[in-house]
């Protein structure tokens, strides 16, 4: 009974031996529907791959075909650049020596011209120091009318300091020349176009003893006393051994307008 069990499974066994002794890819690639489809797909793969190949062969040689413009393009701006570098650089060199000609002229006419450094320094196209007087004015605390302080205060101050004698004068380091205006504009106080705030410092450049003697005997000078006494603004006059004033914006020399006559001395 044993041996005819035994020689059952052993059947068995042979059979699914040979029952799946085929791959499974065997079924895919014998003829029918499946070998249909498989060569269907090798196909369709070639032909992406063709095209590929075709896109990339027509990349490649347009690429070559127009890398002779882009390498003519490319030395041709380098060499538009290196150019305008040498160019810039005369220029700046040709600047340079405009410059340290017109600083010969300028010291060459100063020498022959002792006169021309007064008149520059007069225009306020000279930078000055030497003695002078130190004015310091500012708006009373209350905030009241009274002791407010306004351009045309300034303005005041400033002709008086020049009849008092000053030889150049600064508004919070803005040097006052022939051209410079001191005027309210959006509601503050503007010196040569350029905002200025109390408290207000004015250097006066000159005799300094005589400047504040003056000075205290102007009328101007009186109502600023008055006004301290009486409205609370700051108003102090301090002699110094030693002022500096720069020279006026070079747009505040240039005369626009008027033209000098030929021949006029």
């Amino acid at each position: 009974m044993a041996d005819r069990d035994g020689a059952a499974q052993a059947e068995g066994l042979l059979e699914q031996i040979a029952d799946t002794a085929l791959d499974d890819d065997y079924y895919v690639v014998r003829p029918g529907p499946y070998s249909q489809s498989r060569e269907f797909n090798t196909v369709l793969t070639g032909a992406v791959l063709a095209v590929f190949a075709l896109l990339v062969a027509t990349a490649a040689f347009q690429t070559r075909n127009d890398r002779p413009a882009t390498e003519q393009e490319r030395a041709t701006l380098i060499g538009n650049i290196a150019s305008r570098k040498d160019s810039l650089a005369g220029r700046e060199s040709t600047a340079r020596k405009l410059r340290a000609e017109v600083e010969d002229l300028s010291t060459s006419v100063s020498r022959f011209d002792p006169d021309l450094e007064t008149l520059r320094l007069q225009a306020a196209d000279r930078g000055a120091t030497g003695p002078g007087i130190s004015v310091v004015v500012a708006p009373s605390s209350d905030g009241s009318a009274e002791g407010s302080i306004s351009d045309q205060d300034l303005q005041v101050l400033v002709n008086s300091l020049w009849y008092a004698g000053a030889e150049a004068i600064a508004v919070n380091n803005k040097r006052i020349g022939t051209l410079t205006s001191i005027r309210t504009a959006g509601g503050v106080i503007k010196v040569n176009y350029r905002t200025i705030a109390p408290p207000y410092v004015i250097k006066a450049i000159g005799d300094a003893d005589a400047l504040q003697d003056r000075f205290a005997g102007t009328d101007t000078g009186e109502s600023w006393l008055r006004r301290r006494n009486g409205a609370g603004v700051r108003f102090t006059v301090t002699p110094s051994s030693s002022l500096t004033v720069d020279a006026a914006a070079t747009d505040r020399l240039k005369i626009r307008k008027a033209t000098a006559i030929k021949g006029d001395a």
